[in-house]
């Protein structure tokens, strides 16, 4: 290897973590969208009959990444508009909450499709579809908008 090419390599690894430490408050963050992404796959596999079908799981990985970008990029704002860490981590997590709900809603909604006797699964699927919109302002107006615009 050159002195060239052990520079170039230094430089490369030194600018990576450079970037993963800036990113690092929001490690665990990413590491929930990923696993309920992935437990999303399973069950919408699963619901599916186990049959693989590239063009849903493409969407599917395809979302992540939007929703990684969507992390990192209201992170990396927020930072540069030089808000405080717990107004810019409260952000990231109140939009990680919300990528979280639709992520259950439709996990839960998969499981009771595929078991549609088990009333634990009814239960949490109907609390999470329903109620919780009661209690969350936002997404109660977001289906009020969404219900009035498919009118």
């Amino acid at each position: 290897m050159t002195m060239e090419e052990a520079i170039t390599r230094s430089t490369i690894g030194a600018l990576w973590i450079s970037i993963l430490d800036f990113f690092m408050p929001i490690e665990n963050f990413l590491l929930v969208i990923s696993v309920l992404a992935t437990i999303n796959i399973i069950i919408g596999s699963w619901a599916d009959n186990d049959k693989w079908r590239f063009k849903k799981a493409f969407k599917a990985i395809m979302y992540l990444l939007g929703y990684f970008a969507l992390l990192l990029l209201s992170y990396f704002v927020g930072v540069l508009m030089n808000l405080s860490p717990t107004d810019v981590a409260d952000f990231t997590s109140w939009i990680t909450w919300v990528m979280i709900y639709f992520y259950v809603v439709n996990i839960l909604r998969n499981w009771h499709y595929k078991q549609p006797d088990n009333k634990v699964i009814e239960f949490l699927y109907w609390v999470v579809s329903f109620k919780i919109t009661d209690k969350i302002n936002y997404l109660n107006e977001f289906f009020k908008y969404k219900k009035d615009q498919n009118r």
